[in-house]
């Protein structure tokens, strides 16, 4: 909804941003890069790949994508690259890797020469990093082109014209947002684009892929391991037709020309979701749609994507905004790009009933305590934990509490923005929100090839003043510069709720230590085990500050038996309600390496379970942070005619 006030704000948002917009340099060239991608191996892990780009006599030297947006780190698999071929009107190359930046390849061009040949296999078993590689399975392929192209060193991205292709395995379809021209065979061709929104642009592609139309300018492009797994359901149909309403109702239009929605589902493909311009790659486990629990506990993955368009695509920092694909990024305003997106992907998910208010109201309450409960908190801020985002993401998951990590600026991030709606709303006597500040900080309407403008802190702070007045500097200087023992939960309490710990799990945490396959019992002995086949039993984390650490548990240690049986999550459970109230220690045999021994740790507060509960006279005000602005649910509209 757009009110008058609006108007006003949007006005004086340009002004603010208009000395920051991206300018992109003059073009490197106006020949085209050709790239033609031969992917059906893909089911064996090798892709085959050609590239023709402009070059000149002499020294030259070609690059391969190392910084990636969306992974916010230097992920290109360069290792990925094999068995490189490089020739020049028909003449081999000799070429050679810089010594310093293993992305950059040298080679000497005859003279008259005006373009090189580059041919080269990617070969993904295994992936160094699991986050960043053309991945395939039996049944489908997720294409990045970011994989596959080189380009000349000190090509503009946003001023670099390619031409690309694919082959495609026998009887496989694709979707992508890239304007296809043709299909001949199992060779696709697309309409030139410039490398930016090559390389913005990922494809799907299987045995099984499906398109859904949301409306005239959004698409559902599915992919599965099986038929069954993209027989998408009516009720996720309906929900994601409520968030295409729903996304630019937030932000106040939209800065696409179509938007493609892509969906992997496999459970061979690790869970990601990663941001672009006019489409989102979504990965997913194969019955992410049909198995309801799973999908409760990531309903968010599509919106929070699509939210990206937006923030993150349309706006993004000035620091992670580089000319090509080789300059390093700065993420210390990961707590924006994220934070804020995190916040706006779950308002979204349940403005559009993909999820319940009461599911995120329990998915709030968890990100709370994981926040609440971290002891690394009281040394390292939150800005740190974006400052140091592309080693923290690779970091593993013992000792998180302390060491806290790149999830954080996304969960506390949440947490933070939503204390600023709250602000705002109680500013403004309810006459503004954040909403109004999306509007104002990402809003208008283009359907030209997408572009880009960049903000600093400081924009955010005139804006958000603009919006409502108050110390916003010194908002976010105490809850993202500065260490804090607690968490800030001023927009939970604000919002008319407060954080209790119950001996009860909601459905929501039950679903989420289920699709995690971990015992979570963080808030209570503070450890996490696995529940994971082989792995059942294994310590994965642990608390410091906990009564598990102080006994001698540690991560990587095993826990064979709870009071003298074979541990498993029921066996655990029912010793823990039998010592609550009791002075008698909780008995575990824990295996560390080749040894065995028995500790001994007090369960005397019996089991902790994180919820919000509505604080006693006080305006719900969550209830309306979180409701749809573009329909009036069912269960709302049955509520309404009963009142």
């Amino acid at each position: 909804m757009i009110g008058r006030y609006f108007c006003v704000a949007l006005s004086a948002a340009f002004s603010v941003f208009s000395t920051l917009d991206a300018r992109p340099a003059l073009a490197l060239t106006t020949s085209p890069i050709v790239i033609a991608v031969d992917a059906t191996q893909a089911s064996q892990k090798i892709y085959h790949v050609t590239v023709t780009m402009p070059a000149h006599a002499g020294a030259f030297a070609f690059v391969y994508p190392k910084w990636i947006p969306g992974y916010h780190g230097p992920v290109g698999p360069i290792e990925a690259v094999a068995n490189m071929r490089v020739s020049a009107s028909g003449t081999s190359l000799a070429w050679r890797r810089d010594l310093v930046d293993p992305y950059t390849i040298a080679t000497t061009l005859p003279a008259n020469a005006t373009s090189l040949d580059v041919a080269y296999d990617i070969v993904t078993a295994p992936s160094h990093n699991g986050q960043n590689e053309a991945i395939s399975t039996a049944q489908l392929a997720l294409l990045e082109y970011s994989n596959f192209i080189v380009y000349p060193q000190g090509a503009i991205a946003t001023d670099t014209p390619v031409r690309a292709s694919v082959k495609l395995p026998v009887g496989w379809t694709i979707g992508t947002a890239l304007p296809v021209t043709g299909r001949a065979g199992d060779v696709v061709t697309f309409a030139p684009a410039s490398l930016y929104t090559l390389i913005d642009s990922p494809i799907i592609a299987g045995a099984h892929e499906r398109s859904f139309v949301l409306d005239a300018n959004h698409t559902l492009d599915v992919a599965g391991d099986s038929a069954a797994a993209v027989d998408v359901s009516p009720k996720f149909l309906t929900g994601m037709k409520h968030l295409v309403a729903e996304g630019p109702s937030l932000y106040g239009g939209r800065h696409y020309r179509t938007y493609h929605f892509l969906l992997t589902l496999s459970d061979r493909v690790e869970f990601n979701g990663i941001e672009h311009h006019e489409s989102s790659d979504n990965r997913a486990s194969e019955k992410y749609v049909i198995d309801e629990a799973g999908y409760r506990v990531a309903a968010d993955l599509l919106p929070h994507e699509f939210s990206h368009s937006w923030n993150g695509k349309y706006r993004r920092p000035a620091d992670l905004s580089t000319p090509d694909y080789q300059a390093p990024e700065k993420t210390d305003l990961l707590w924006v790009y994220e934070g804020l997106n995190q916040f706006n992907g779950e308002k979204l998910t349940t403005r559009a009933r993909l999820t319940s208010f009461e599911e995120q109201l329990d998915e709030l309450a968890i990100a709370a305590a994981a926040m609440d409960n971290e002891n690394g908190r009281a040394t390292r801020p939150l800005r740190d934990t974006a400052d140091g985002a592309y080693f923290l993401y690779q970091a593993p998951g013992a000792f998180h509490a302390l060491r806290r990590s790149a999830g954080d600026f996304y969960t506390e991030g949440n947490l933070i923005w939503l204390e600023a709606d709250v602000t705002i709303r109680k500013l403004t006597n309810g006459a503004r929100s954040l909403d109004d500040f999306c509007r104002a900080f990402a809003g208008g309407t283009s359907a030209e090839i997408p572009r880009f403008t960049t903000y600093d802190e400081a924009a955010v702070v005139t804006l958000l003043n603009k919006i409502a007045p108050y110390d916003w500097a010194g908002f976010f200087e105490k809850r993202v510069a500065t260490a804090q023992p607690r968490a800030p939960l001023g927009g939970i309490e604000g919002g008319g709720y407060k954080l209790v710990y119950t001996s009860k799990a909601s459905e929501f945490f039950k679903a989420s230590e289920t699709e995690r396959k971990e015992l979570d019992a963080m808030y209570s002995l503070g450890f996490a085990i696995s529940t994971d086949g082989d792995s059942t039993g294994a310590i994965r984390d642990i608390r410091v500050d906990s009564q598990a650490f102080a006994a001698g548990l540690a991560p990587g240690m095993r826990v064979v038996a709870v009071d003298g049986r074979k541990f498993s999550p029921e066996t655990f459970h029912a010793a823990m309600r039998a010592h609550a109230g009791t002075d008698v220690p909780l008995a575990l045999i824990v295996s560390n390496d080749d040894f065995y021994r028995t500790v001994l740790v007090t369960a005397r507060d019996g089991e902790r379970f994180p919820h919000l509960v509505r604080a006693a006279n006080t305006p719900d005000l969550l209830e309306k942070i979180y409701a749809p602005t573009t329909f009036v649910p069912v269960r709302d509209r049955a509520e309404a005619k009963r009142t």
